[in-house]
Order: structure tokens, then sequence, then C-alpha cells
């Protein structure tokens, strides 16, 4: 796994994932689709990290949607797309995350990862959002600040 280089870190939550491919509202599905496919056309310049618990909550919520053949298939296609890390890098700052800000534990450890990697956090979760950016992260709420999100990637925003 490497983490050094010049390149735009963003950390993504699993949330904007689950829009992605098992989405129920189209303006979410929309906006998770132009995030994903700006990370396609500028990789090699926006390098994508997770938790590794990401594909846990990823494989769980989808498996509800799903057939098993379908989420193994798109937890594959992440993890070929998508570098995950494990929290040996930010367990303790995740703490430290849900300890000033009183978030989720799963959304500190999304939060202590971009916090640690000077990332930014994109998020279909709006509370997430709003924690990391009390937490001093850039965050970014991929429903109503997907234009921000992808002008700041090096994107054109689909018209």
């Amino acid at each position: 796994m490497s983490i050094t280089g010049n390149e735009n870190r963003v950390v993504v939550d699993a949330s904007a994932a689950i829009d992605l491919f098992a989405g129920r509202d189209r303006a979410r599905i929309e906006a998770a689709e132009k995030v994903f496919m700006c990370f396609k056309a500028r990789s090699g310049r926006v390098k994508v990290f997770a938790p590794r618990l990401f594909l846990a909550e990823v494989s769980g919520v989808l498996a509800r949607f799903l057939p098993p053949s379908r989420v193994r298939s798109v937890v594959h296609r992440l993890e070929s797309e998508i570098v995950t890390v494990g929290d040996d890098l930010y367990f303790k700052e995740s703490v430290e995350v849900a300890l000033r800000t009183g978030s989720r534990g799963a959304d500190s450890y999304y939060i202590g990862l971009a916090e640690i990697l000077n990332a930014i956090l994109i998020t279909s979760d709006r509370v997430q959002a709003l924690n990391a950016k009390r937490a001093g992260v850039q965050a970014y709420y991929a429903l109503e600040e997907v234009g921000i999100i992808l002008e700041h990637l090096g994107c054109q925003q689909p018209s």
C-alpha cells in the first residue's frame, strides 16, 4: 500500500458506495455515480482510501438488496479501486475524533483516517460530514456538494 505521492487523497465512506450500487434515491445515486466516475477518470492523480471496515459495511448493506454473487462482484471491484487501510495507522486518532465530536464509532474511523492522511472525506452521510468538519477534516456531503467535489478533484461536472 502506497500512501506517499503528490496525488489528491480521498477517503470515501461506505455510504457513497452503497448509494452507487443499491441507492434508493435518484439524486443520491447520481451524485455517487459522478463521484466514482471522477475517481476513475482521475486515477493516478486521485488516490482513494477507506478503512478496512468499509468492505464489511458495504457487504452487509448490499447483502440486504442484492444476490450474494453480485455483492461479491461489487466488493471485488471496490478492492481493486480503493486502498483499504488497517486501523493500526489511525485507531488512536479515531478514538480522539470520537471523543472530540461524539461521532459514531464507524464514522470516527473514516474521519480519523482522513485526518492522518491529510485527505478529504466524501460521504453520503450528512451527520458524518458535519462531525468531520468539526474535527477539522475537509469533508463533503456528496448529495449537496457534488459540484465542489468534482471541482476539487479536477473533474468537469457533466451537464
